[in-house]
């Protein structure tokens, strides 16, 4: 038995608009932002307090925070790293606030307490100015509507592939009134392996879940592939934050598939398949169910589509669950380059609930 997918309705459309566009990671260019003096107080305030965590000072947690990210490939030997906060509407009284984003190699020596005022130490490092990380960040945002009760903030980390900690400080504007409360501000620290997608071995980025995929009306600016990062070409996705749908939901699913081998005309010969399987409170999981073969080849990818030009290959579905008992579930997806003779299995849990 096969799932009824909406193959043709997403993977053309998304073909249509992903394969034939450079992606939002390749595109990602970093602007420097003019700051106010206020603006550069702030900085040197957010920039001190994670200093004191990655030294070893208690973080700062004023309010919860969850952490999501996905790997995408990128240019220049890097990995492309869309980072999602969300945190309780209920707990932030100001909308205004700083976002400051810092990744640390795993191992490097940690910074060394801020020195008294007037030491020595201090004028000598203030000197040598200070350290480079591999990837740092500071924004000024203004938090938009809650979606049931949570503030999401998205935004983008480009590193090489390695071992990493990243550091993430989200804390409201200091407020002009000094009799106002003092601002609130929560640091969570992440430890991620950024893959090597730069190898000749057949792999994909993150496999994507959402169950909100929305088409532009019009091409994303810079600003909005900043703030947005998860904007593929014409289609924006706001990816599921713990996997758990609702049988009234239709269940989007997307991935990038790197390093094929191409045929003549720069098109590859690959095919997707998708397999469910039931994972019961005991017992071994059981197959349920798998839907149509997806083929990428010179007879179903457009014909400007060219690997050489830079043309993504994308991976996805869109599936209605109500046919789906509720429970837990593992997805697995098998990529098959034919031309490369080589296969990838991928695998992610979800669950399905009324």
């Amino acid at each position: 038995m096969r799932i009824r997918s909406r193959a043709g309705a997403v993977s053309v459309a998304l073909l249509a608009a992903l394969v034939l566009a450079v992606p939002a990671a390749a595109q990602e260019k970093k602007k420097e932002q003019k700051l106010d003096k206020d603006q550069q107080r702030e900085v040197q305030t957010v920039v001190k307090i994670v200093d004191d965590v990655v030294a070893g000072q208690p973080a700062p947690a004023d309010f919860p925070m969850a952490f999501q990210y996905h790997f995408q490939k990128a240019r220049d030997q890097r990995t492309f790293i869309p980072v999602t906060m969300v945190f309780p509407q209920d707990q932030v009284a100001n909308p205004s606030m700083v976002f400051y984003v810092r990744a640390v190699a795993r191992g490097a020596a940690a910074p060394a307490p801020a020195p008294a005022n007037g030491d020595e130490k201090a004028k000598q490092d203030e000197k040598k100015g200070r350290p480079e990380y591999p990837f740092e960040d500071v924004r000024f945002i203004d938090l938009k509507a809650p979606e049931n009760g949570q503030y999401r903030v998205t935004r983008a980390v480009s590193l090489p592939a390695g071992e990493f900690d990243i550091y993430v400080l989200m804390r409201e504007r200091t407020p002009k009134d000094k009799k106002a409360p003092a601002p609130k501000g929560s640091v969570v620290k992440q430890a991620v392996t950024v893959p090597d997608f730069w190898s000749s071995e057949l792999m994909t980025s993150s496999v994507i879940l959402s169950n909100k995929a929305e088409q532009l009306t019009a091409p994303p600016t810079e600003a909005d592939m900043t703030a947005n990062p998860y904007v593929f070409g014409m289609t924006r996705l706001t990816p599921s934050l713990d996997n758990k749908f609702s049988k009234k939901d239709e269940l989007s699913i997307i991935f990038l598939i790197y390093n094929t081998v191409t045929k003549e005309g720069g098109k590859p010969d690959v095919k997707v398949e998708y397999n469910f399987y039931q994972k019961p409170a005991s017992g071994p999981e059981k197959f349920f169910n798998r839907t149509e073969p997806q083929n990428f080849n010179a007879q179903t990818l457009p014909p400007q589509f060219d690997a050489a030009a830079g043309h993504q290959l994308v991976g996805g579905l869109s599936i209605p669950l109500a046919s789906f008992p509720e429970g837990d579930y593992r997805l697995e997806i098998k990529i098959t380059d034919v031309a490369g003779n080589k296969t990838k299995t991928e695998s992610v849990n979800l669950s399905i609930a009324p």
